[in-house]
């Protein structure tokens, strides 16, 4: 009997840890998304009005978690000009990649050009300044382009596209993996498999159990 519980448990260990399973997904590292769609904002909020701008066509976003028909993902990272934004993606835009990008950000610089000179006055003026600016991506009001960038600590927009930036492979279209669907990477979903997956098997345990001490009586 104690041979049987224990063979039992060591295959129960054996389930619950092995690839796929939702103890794996709890220490699995996070998915990443691919847009693909030009239009494929970034969300400050659940809310389409909250728009920031289009995350850059054919380049990447860590997803966290999914949430109904949204992700809640990290753009960019606390590297050089950028520093890491968190908030939404419509999930229609973006495809789930199977394994991580060998690069998963775009980096691109944009000088921007101050003139502190008045040109009505005839005393020296400073020439011209120019700072360096992180692009995130391009936003469209109506006709008009401009681009959210982080210049000085600061995040704001300036006038045009400037979305002149190379592009990356698309996904053949084979299926991936979704995480809202398997434990959001060791989310709610995983853990109440892993709940149902030891319910089972301890009832498994107590019938065994049972079974041997009726055995036993007879």
């Amino acid at each position: 009997m104690k041979k049987l519980l224990l063979a039992v448990i060591i295959c129960t260990l054996a389930l619950f840890f092995a690839p796929g399973s939702p103890a794996a997904y709890a220490s699995d590292s996070y998915s990443y998304a691919q847009a693909v769609t030009t239009t494929a904002y970034f969300f400050k909020e659940k809310d389409l009005s909250s728009s920031l701008f289009a995350v850059p066509y054919t380049w990447y976003v860590r997803v966290i978690r999914g949430d109904g028909q949204w992700y809640y993902v990290q753009y960019a990272e606390d590297e050089g000009l950028y520093r890491a934004m968190y908030g939404y993606v419509l999930k229609d835009d973006f495809v789930l990649l199977e394994d991580p990008p060998a690069v998963t950000y775009l980096f691109k610089s944009i000088t921007i050009t101050y003139s502190a000179g008045d040109e009505n006055s005839s005393l020296p003026a400073l020439g011209e300044i120019e700072v360096e600016a992180a692009f995130y991506g391009t936003y469209y009001s109506g006709a008009t382009a401009y681009s959210y960038v982080l210049c000085e600590g600061s995040f704001g927009y300036i006038a045009g596209a400037n979305d002149d930036y190379p592009l990356n492979d698309l996904p053949s279209g084979e299926e991936t993996e979704d995480p809202s669907n398997e434990g959001e990477r060791g989310g709610s979903g995983g853990l109440v498999t892993a709940v149902i997956i030891v319910a089972l098997v301890a009832g498994a345990i107590v019938l065994v159990y049972l079974s041997s001490r009726k055995k036993k009586s007879e």
